[in-house]
This record gives C-alpha cells, sequence and structure tokens, in this order.
C-alpha cells in the first residue's frame, strides 16, 4: 500500500482530497519536513488496532505503569539518544 506525503500546509490546503485518498492509502503529513501524522480510514484504523491487541494482548494501568517505569540494564546507553530525537 503505497502512502501519500502532504506538508502540513498542503494537508490544510487539500484536506478534502487527502481524506479521500486516505479511504485507500495511508496519508503522512510531515512538518518541517519530518513525518508528524498519519490519516487512514476507520477501517484500517480498527483493522491495525485489532491487529495490535491480538498480539501484545490488552494492558492495564498497572502494566503500562511499570512498563514506564522500567529501565534498560548497563551497555544500552546509546539508545537514549535515539528516544531523545524523536
Amino acid at each position: 500500500m503505497a502512502t501519500i506525503t502532504l506538508s502540513a500546509s498542503e494537508f490544510q490546503d487539500r484536506v478534502g482530497e487527502a481524506l479521500d485518498r486516505s479511504v485507500s492509502q495511508p496519508v503522512l503529513i510531515t512538518q518541517h519536513g519530518r513525518p508528524r501524522n498519519v490519516v487512514l480510514s476507520y477501517d484500517e484504523y480498527e483493522r491495525l488496532r485489532a491487529r495490535t491487541a491480538g498480539r501484545f494482548g490488552r494492558r492495564t494501568d498497572e502494566d503500562i505503569a511499570a512498563l514506564e517505569a522500567s529501565e534498560m540494564g548497563p551497555g544500552y546507553e546509546h539508545l537514549d539518544a535515539e528516544l531523545q530525537a524523536k
């Protein structure tokens, strides 16, 4: 499935077209040349949501809190820079 890319200003000028196109393919919206948002059809969103839920299962608030509080072991500090860049 090909993706259409529009800048944020192009998206504002062509929102109707972008919404129409998002029914058949994702529309990537960039801001300052960097990916910012993706517009998907509702059916595609539901498909991805169901797929993700099936793979990862449902997470409780306690599960999420534990994941957010977790820390990497020594030797992986170089990955922190990638998290900060996003």
